[in-house]
């Protein structure tokens, strides 16, 4: 036994020390260096769009607008208030360089770049289980400066410029077909839009193993705001059916608390999340009109965590639980749906 002990002392990561074959945790240690883990700056995981990998199955609001089934050419409407619909989100954040100074690391500074694709299926659907819509969010490199306190309560604090980010969305093809084939006045609405984001974090859970409670406020602002948030080209639609007022700002507040690491590397995770946004000014089809206006969302997870002890980076945690979201729809052209709302299980990779 005393053999097997000592081997595993050998061949331990630094980060994770061994005592009477119990595994003692302890936080990754800071440095400098390119392309290293940056344990700062990640997304809260209450976030619509994260910079993680995420899972859901959840029972969302209908609507005639995405549910292919119930829209098929010549009319229709959703047969079920509710509908099940499956998620995913395949997010990243990779490290180019990152550093510490001053004394005990008191600061640091981290370079990286985050992409993330949002798929939202139907896959219950028995005939195709149709791609209703994708997101995509890519941009130049982020800037996170951290300055890290001797505190119990407050831990640090954080500074995240992203100068220059970009969204796409694609409504899914069966979709587009149909709303063609049914002769919509707006068959499609070309949601793209380039913008700069701003983060401001109080207690950034960089320790993954020690409790936290950290806040965030973050602004995202359009670099064009005469060109909108999205566009109606003629191929598409009749853009005279839109009603854009060019709000060019979204602002969002977010809390995540996570509990002290258990023995078996289990942890309590709360994450929520209010935002204030753009409710697009269009109606589904086409037909009538609807004002833009800036509404609430609110998105909140509840869950365990379970902590890989012998590994400190990326994809060394993983959760499961309870995911809730309510709001404008925040997927795509159907971001001008109000008071949608989903439900269900989340399987988060971080």
């Amino acid at each position: 036994m005393s053999l097997l002990i000592l081997l595993a002392l050998l061949l331990a990561p630094d980060s994770v020390t061994i005592s009477n074959s119990e595994v003692s945790y302890e936080p990754y240690p800071n440095g400098t260096g390119w392309f290293r883990f940056v344990p700062y700056g990640h997304s809260f995981y209450a976030d619509v769009h994260p910079n993680f990998v995420r899972f859901d199955v959840t029972a969302s609001s209908n609507s005639p607008a995405y549910d292919w089934t119930a829209t098929q050419p010549g009319g229709g409407t959703a047969s079920n208030r509710y509908h099940a619909f499956t998620y995913g989100v395949f997010g990243f954040s990779l490290p180019i360089w990152s550093g510490s100074f001053g004394e005990d690391d008191r600061f640091g500074l981290a370079v990286t770049m985050a992409a993330s694709a949002n798929l939202w299926l139907d896959i219950f659907e028995p005939q195709t289980a149709p791609v209703v819509n994708t997101d995509y969010r890519i941009g130049f490199p982020s800037i996170t400066f951290i300055h890290r306190f001797q505190h119990t309560f407050a831990h640090n604090y954080s500074i995240a410029f992203s100068p220059f980010k970009h969204e796409s969305t694609h409504i899914g093809d069966e979709l587009q077909i149909e709303h063609t084939l049914a002769d919509y006045p707006l068959r499609r609405v070309n949601v793209s839009y380039n913008y700069t984001e701003l983060l401001f974090t109080f207690n950034e859970p960089e320790d993954r193993f020690s409790a936290y409670h950290s806040f965030r406020l973050g602004l995202m602002l359009l670099l064009n705001p005469q060109a909108g948030w999205y566009t109606v080209y003629p191929s598409d639609g009749d853009p005279s059916v839109t009603s854009p007022k060019n709000s060019p700002f979204e602002l969002f507040l977010q809390y995540q608390y996570q509990s002290q690491v258990s023995r078996h590397g289990f942890q309590a995770l709360v994450s929520a999340e209010i935002r204030n946004r753009v409710l697009y000014g269009y109606t589904s089809t086409g037909d009538g009109k609807q004002d833009e206006r800036r509404v609430f969302t609110y998105n909140v997870f509840v869950g365990p965590r379970f902590n890989f002890a012998y590994y400190d980076g990326y994809f060394s945690r993983v959760a499961v639980g309870f995911r809730a979201y309510y709001g404008n729809c925040p997927y795509g052209q159907f971001r001008n749906i109000p008071s949608y709302a989903q439900f269900g299980l989340s399987l988060i990779f971080d």
